[in-house]
Formats: C-alpha cells, sequence, structure tokens
C-alpha cells in the first residue's frame, strides 16, 4: 500500500465514522428498527468499502503528511497511522472535513441502499454520544441502540 492510499485510508476511515454516525447534522444519525449489532458492524464495513470503490476521496498529500506530523511507513505504517491518529486524539480540522464532504453522499447512498433511515438524536441523546469517542465501542454499540429501536 502506497503511503498516499495509507494516508486517505485513515482519513476516510474517521471520517465515515462522523459521516455515518451523525450525518448529515450532529443532531441526527442512522438507524434500522431491530438490526442486530452483527449486521450494524457488517454493513458499516460493507460501506466502507462501497465509499472506497464509489467516492474516491482526493487530497493533497503534502496536507495529510504535514498535518500527521510524522513519518510513514508503507510497511505496516496503517498500524502506525492509528496508533497516532488515537495517541493525538485527532480534530476534526480542514482535512477531516473535505473527506467528510467527498464521502457523504456515498455513504448516505449506501446506507439508505440497505435499509437505514435518518432519526433525530434527542438533547438527552446528543449530550451522551458527546461523552463517547468518536470510533470507540461504546459509541458504536449506543448508536446502534438508538437505531435499532423503534422511535
Amino acid at each position: 500500500m502506497t503511503n498516499k492510499a495509507v494516508a486517505l485510508s485513515l482519513l476516510m476511515l474517521a471520517a465515515l465514522a462522523g459521516a455515518a454516525q451523525a450525518a448529515p447534522t450532529r443532531k441526527e444519525s442512522w438507524g434500522k428498527p431491530g438490526i442486530s449489532y452483527l449486521k450494524y458492524r457488517t454493513d458499516a464495513a460493507d460501506c466502507l468499502h462501497y465509499v472506497e470503490t464509489q467516492a474516491p476521496v482526493k487530497l493533497p498529500l503534502v496536507d495529510v503528511v504535514f498535518e500527521m506530523d510524522m513519518a510513514v511507513d508503507p510497511e505496516g505504517g496503517l498500524n502506525a497511522m492509528y496508533a497516532y491518529a488515537d495517541q493525538q486524539k485527532l480534530h476534526m480540522n480542514r482535512n477531516w472535513r473535505e473527506v467528510r464532504r467527498q464521502a457523504t453522499g456515498a455513504v448516505e447512498t449506501c446506507l439508505a441502499g440497505r435499509g437505514y433511515t435518518r432519526f433525530k438524536l434527542t438533547k438527552a441523546e446528543r449530550e451522551e454520544l458527546e461523552g463517547l469517542r468518536v470510533g470507540t465501542p461504546a459509541r458504536q454499540l449506543y448508536l446502534w441502540r438508538l437505531g435499532a429501536e423503534p422511535r
């Protein structure tokens, strides 16, 4: 895998987590009543693959590399990048927002095609969600539980 592919893959994963969990605003999420957690996570992985093939993200590599402030090793670099992102608790910035902008349409198409619909989060749900870090199992379980309940 090339340096560019590794870097963009990390950015895409983070952006998709945000897009799939809170698109189009932080007041909404996606759900499918009655879905099992296994199917929910499988659909997330399938939609990631769909977006990678249907909406390839374009960012200047120099922006990605300077943002990371680390050397990218093409051999095993993905694990190092995940560790770096976790350690630095990377925040949404211009590059992350651009990845999200480019990927959102494909994410929404994929989710809708699998029977998911948007639903509004209550104020209490939004507040609890804010306390759960993006990409963590606790956040994934919380959003699955909300989305799997009939509204």
